[in-house]
């Protein structure tokens, strides 16, 4: 899962309009870039890079007169993602308008003679990655040489390999999820406990009143049954222990018998069956809308191919 570091990170300049969008069923891959500095000197801290950043911006924007740096995101050698445009936004750096329209734009942060580092290709892997979750019909990577019309080295021949030998194509273990979807996995996983929760909540209290009224019927049972049976034994005492004539002379009538205690009257504590488990809505929430892109081509005299010393 890819960690893209803020426009704000490289104190990047607020764009000036723009082409909007990139319309879904039109994007076919991303195109991969590189700056071609012409100088072998790396561009590795986090500093050095937005300052670069920073630097290619003011001429994309101040001396080309297009709405923004052409580039959708930058990968380093550090395996850091910038935002640049952002992977919905039409980038100005393919060559023309029907490019820009049908690629997306990933700028590798190379200089001559400089292969990507195992991060870089990693993170451009994750980036690629994530570009397909959003157009799924991109999933072509070519190099910017292969399709700009009027030719280009860029992005260099250390990045024409690695994408001929497959470096910067998505594995499975990096086309698993995205952002959205672990979050949406937390709130399933955490509406379920709390769902669970109440459930338990519930048959504990039903399970425990359950028991409490068990345990009352038994003892008002019990109490009943054993002052009967004081009853009848103090009875029976009395009459064994009176003269057979105490007040008429006649002989003493038998006790009246006495019913039994009924026996086995304790209740057998049959608790009531648990209440289905309560479900829980996970149908996903609507992709939120996306501003439609306002069509306005960019500005200058050439529709932002990809500069001659700056590619």
């Amino acid at each position: 899962m890819v960690e893209y570091l803020p426009r704000s990170a490289w104190n990047a300049r607020p764009p000036n309009g723009g082409p909007g969008n990139l319309t879904v069923s039109r994007v076919q891959g991303a195109v991969i870039h590189w700056p071609g500095t012409g100088t072998t000197t790396g561009i590795h801290s986090m500093a050095a890079v937005a300052s670069a950043l920073r630097g290619w911006q003011n001429y994309h924007m101040d001396d080309r007169g297009w709405s923004d740096i052409a580039y959708q995101v930058a990968v380093d050698q550090a395996g850091r993602a910038w935002t640049l445009r952002g992977l919905r936004t039409q980038s100005g750096a393919n060559g023309n308008n029907d490019l820009n329209e049908r690629y997306g734009a990933v700028l590798l942060i190379l200089v001559t003679g400089e292969q990507p580092t195992a991060a870089m290709k990693s993170t451009t892997r994750g980036v690629i990655a994530d570009f397909r979750r959003i157009y799924p019909a991109g999933t072509a990577i070519r190099p910017h040489s292969a399709v700009r019309p009027d030719g280009t080295d860029c992005p260099g021949p250390a990045a024409r390999a690695a994408i001929a030998r497959g470096d910067f194509t998505p594995t499975s273990s990096e086309d698993t999820m995205t952002p959205a979807q672990m979050q949406e996995l937390k709130n399933f996983i955490e509406a379920r406990s709390q769902a669970y929760a109440l459930w338990v909540h519930r048959q504990l209290r039903r399970d425990l009143s359950a028991v409490v009224q068990a345990y009352a019927l038994d003892i008002k049972n019990y109490e009943r049954q054993t002052d009967a049976a004081d009853a009848q034994r103090a009875a029976a005492a009395v009459w064994a222990t009176a003269p057979d004539n105490l007040v008429s002379g006649e002989p003493k009538p038998a006790p009246d018998p006495q019913p039994e205690p009924e026996p086995g009257t304790a209740p057998y504590l049959l608790l009531p069956e648990p209440e289905p488990m309560p479900t829980v809505d996970t149908t996903p929430d609507a992709e939120p809308a996306q501003p439609s892109p306002d069509g306005q081509p960019e500005t200058g005299t050439d529709p932002e191919p990809n500069p001659t010393h700056l590619q």
